[in-house]
């Protein structure tokens, strides 16, 4: 027993109680603490995660704000059209909205133009569906382009552009031999008149 000089004894059994319970607490407060800035360190991360997965587009044509633009990677062809600030006044707006699919994923490099009323358009020239050697590309093209080749039909074509939607795309050209209705025979015919 320790006797203070107020006159009241302390058992040694109560003061490393108290003793333990003090450590134990400041112990947890430290460990919380600890927990709070990894949970912290962890948001940051995801944060710089999401960052790295952008794709710049190029709005050109008869829209308010041509220009190229940086968008999150999942974007929508129509977002690109609002960051553009829309159609202008001269805008072919019958063509674009028998053209364009705003509901399209964007894509790296991708170039959307819309033209001005009375402007004749070359087949395949919006999107970037066609590269400059003529080929169709599998990756942008719509249906009705896809059906101008051989042996496609739009039936087909749907089926290409579901398949590229759930997969994020086709990696190689031979890739579309994994859709159904392209066997080896029909990917032989169409083969040269393809790219990705």
């Amino acid at each position: 027993m320790i006797a203070l000089n107020m006159g009241t004894k302390i058992k040694w059994g109560d003061l490393i109680l108290v003793a333990g319970a003090v450590l134990v607490l400041g112990g947890l407060g430290w460990t919380l603490r600890g927990e709070k800035k990894s949970e912290a360190k962890l948001e940051l991360i995801k944060n710089d995660a999401e960052v790295n997965n952008k794709v710049m587009i190029d709005v050109a044509g008869e829209v308010n704000r041509a220009g190229l633009y940086e968008m999150n990677e999942g974007s929508r062809v129509g977002e690109a059209l609002g960051l553009a600030g829309g159609l202008a006044k001269e805008a072919d707006v019958a063509w674009v909205e028998a053209n364009i699919n705003r509901a399209e994923l964007v894509k790296d490099g991708m170039k959307i133009y819309i033209p001005k009323i009375g402007e004749k358009v070359e087949e395949g020239s919006v999107l970037g569906t066609k590269n400059s050697s003529g080929l169709v590309s599998i990756n942008k093209a719509g249906v009705e382009e896809l059906d101008t080749l051989s042996g496609i039909g739009p039936s087909i074509a749907k089926k290409i552009i579901e398949y590229r939607e759930d997969n994020g795309g086709f990696k190689t050209i031979e890739e579309l031999k994994l859709v159904p209705g392209i066997g080896e025979k029909l990917f032989d015919k169409i083969k040269d008149e393809i790219s990705i």
